[in-house]
């Protein structure tokens, strides 16, 4: 993004409008000279007792008319600004001619005293430090625990702005809830970004009044502006830039037109601010969120209070609900097919034999607290030999058993209730000794025919909630034999989205969560257990190839999941080379089961094109038919 052109974006889009406008009176007005433009001629300048300026155009109506103001710029018949601090201040109108815009000579006007209660707002001081002071802000670089987020950036649904299914689009201050933290990604910000030195100086002073500094470590820039705060509506409060922006890395310059007027505030406490901006570019409108830390707090010079609810808004620990247990403990499938038995038999899982889950009030979820990192003092691997020698079966009627005991269970809404304690397992580390057992189990994930994941109460909060839960892993064991060959995946052939990226990769799309085009799998269908496999064979059709190229399967998961240009260096990369039948595959790395229903995955088929292979045909119905789909299996 040209970053002067943002700034003016609003006044370009007045002279083209002026241009072709069809019935543009003022072509036909008499062209106006600086001098005619001074105040009381041309222009008004008033100031009432509160501060409160007015400015406003005495010309003919057809006159497109520009303010330079100390809040920064307008454009409009009248204007009107605050101004808390006494001094002597300018403004400089300005008009559109058939000669382009003229401005008159800057006018000085004077505010005699202070009006201290145009800062009364807390968010004044929140973004600032207070009257007189300067704050900083940087880029998010890790879960602070507020906010819902644990990196720089992350994305809203403007359909569902509170990512609840209640279709609420009202974004605003502490009514935002994201459906994506990516966190830090090789292809969005990686941890190591240059942007991640950015920063955001916000200083408020009766001598220069409302500026920011921002430094933009890519460029190695600083620019320095004005900022104007709207907290007129409470719900709703907006920033604005003048000769500055709301800060982002470089690679979103040309994602979000606006990120100088009328920022949208989501959250603004002394520790965290963030704004969204609203996506523009080819992959439709979504609310980019951008997070940022107050400095003092990434230091460490200034700790976030833990009893400060008004300004963290934690929520209380909710516990699951899983609808439907009784079912879903029953429910597997056999080759495919589901099958619902009279009892069923669970494995502790070789993946995860125990975990925490923890509740995260910034993100009013349970989180896994090892995620996968087994093997160290705090949390010792178990001996898997061990914990997979007794087995644990459930019946309809009510009975359990596991190994040598036995008894009877009840289910009480999300949980499993045993007649008396079980002890699972015992896992032994050099520093400490974990025993997993209870009575009375909260489930929190019953995926049928996948995984059982339930947990007893291991930690509580300050208000005596329990917020912590040791939890025990179980998969289902298979039923009948187990898989005889692989899991045919359907697929709509016509929903196959076949586009070039950038102009310079050939992409066959086959599921997005993001959108950018129909779907062609169910994502309930794409479910890999640890070491599994999915492979697409594709049939290519009407490319030239100047010299081989890689096509890889890319999704976001496991060990390698970057996207182009990383993705062709993979070991699954294959060669291709001319029209025909072609295999590509990802084996499931990642040590555990995943499940593309979860919304944080693609799948999708890249090829090398620019400097590799031509199309004849680049028309939607040529790309289509140049890579067409013959078959997803999973085994």
């Amino acid at each position: 993004m040209n970053i002067k052109k943002s700034l003016y974006w609003s006044v370009a889009g007045a002279f083209l409008l002026a241009a072709c406008t069809p019935d543009d009176h003022s072509l036909s007005m008499p062209d106006l000279q600086p001098a005619d433009l001074v105040q009381g001629k041309a222009y008004t300048v008033d100031v009432d007792a509160q501060n409160t300026i007015t400015l406003k155009s005495l010309l003919d109506k057809s006159y497109n008319c520009y303010w330079i103001h100390p809040n920064g710029r307008a454009q409009g018949n009248v204007a009107t600004l605050a101004l808390p601090f006494a001094g002597t201040y300018e403004v400089t109108f300005g008009v559109d001619t058939r000669g382009g815009v003229v401005y008159g000579a800057p006018y000085q006007f004077q505010i005699n005293t202070n009006n201290m209660s145009l800062l009364e707002d807390p968010l004044y001081t929140y973004l600032t430090g207070g009257v007189g002071k300067s704050k900083k802000w940087v880029p998010v670089d890790k879960d602070y625990g507020v906010g819902s987020c644990t990196g720089p950036v992350m994305y809203c649904n403007p359909d569902d702005v509170l990512n609840d299914g209640s279709a609420s689009t009202d974004i605003g201050i502490n009514h935002m809830n994201p459906n994506w933290d990516p966190g830090f990604q090789s292809w969005l910000i990686p941890q190591d970004s240059p942007y991640m030195k950015s920063s955001m100086t916000f200083t408020l002073d009766d001598k220069n009044g409302c500026t920011v500094s921002v430094y933009r470590a890519e460029e190695d820039k600083t620019y320095n502006g004005k900022w104007n705060l709207l907290v007129e509506d409470k719900n709703h409060p907006t920033l604005s830039f003048t000769d500055a922006f709301a800060l982002h890395n470089v690679g979103f310059d040309e994602v979000c037109a606006n990120y100088t007027t009328n920022i949208v505030i989501t959250q603004l406490t002394p520790y965290l601010l963030q704004l969204a901006t609203m996506r523009t570019n080819s992959e439709g409108p979504w609310w980019i969120i951008w997070n940022y830390i107050a400095e003092d707090v990434q230091n460490g010079t200034v700790e976030i209070p833990s009893d400060e609810v008004e300004l963290l808004n934690p929520a209380t620990p909710s516990l699951p609900e899983i609808e439907g247990l009784e079912k879903k403990l029953f429910t597997t499938d056999i080759n495919g097919v589901e099958f619902e038995g009279a009892e069923m038999t669970y494995q502790v899982s070789t993946d995860a034999a125990y975990d925490w889950m923890w509740w995260n009030g910034a993100s009013s979820a349970w989180e896994s607290v090892t995620k996968g990192n087994y093997g160290t003092n705090w949390a010792p691997k178990w001996d898997e030999d061990a914990v997979a020698e007794n087995e644990l079966t459930l019946t309809k009627k009510g009975a359990w058993s596991y190994g040598d005991k036995s008894g009877s269970y009840t289910i009480d809404g999300s949980k499993i209730v045993f007649d008396q304690e079980v002890s699972f397992f015992t896992v032994v580390g050099n520093e400490r000794t974990i025993e997993v057992k209870g009575k009375e189990w909260q489930v929190f994930k019953c995926d049928p025919g996948s995984e059982l994941v339930m947990g007893v109460p291991a930690e509580k909060d300050a208000n005596g909630a329990v917020n912590t839960y040791l939890v025990a892993g179980f998969t289902y064991k298979e039923v009948g034999g187990g898989q005889t060959g692989p899991t045919v995946v359907p697929f709509i052939a016509e929903n196959v989205n076949n586009y070039f990226e950038a102009d310079k990769y050939f992409r066959c799309q086959l599921y997005n969560p993001w959108g950018g085009g129909g779907d062609a799998v169910d994502p309930a269908n794409i479910k890999l257990k640890k070491n599994q496999k999915i492979s697409v064979t594709v049939r290519l059709s009407g490319f030239t190839f100047s010299q081989p190229a890689k096509m890889v399967l890319c999704c976001n998961r496991g060990e390698e999941q970057s996207w182009e240009t990383d993705c062709f260096n993979y070991s699954r990369a294959i060669t291709v080379n001319g029209d025909g039948t072609y295999t590509v595959s990802w084996t499931n790395d990642t040590g555990s089961t995943v499940k593309w229903d979860d919304g944080t995955s693609a799948l999708t088929i890249t090829m090398q094109y620019l400097d590799y292979a031509a199309l004849a045909d680049t028309s939607d119905e040529g790309l289509k038919a140049a890579c067409a789909v013959e078959s997803i299996t999973i085994e």
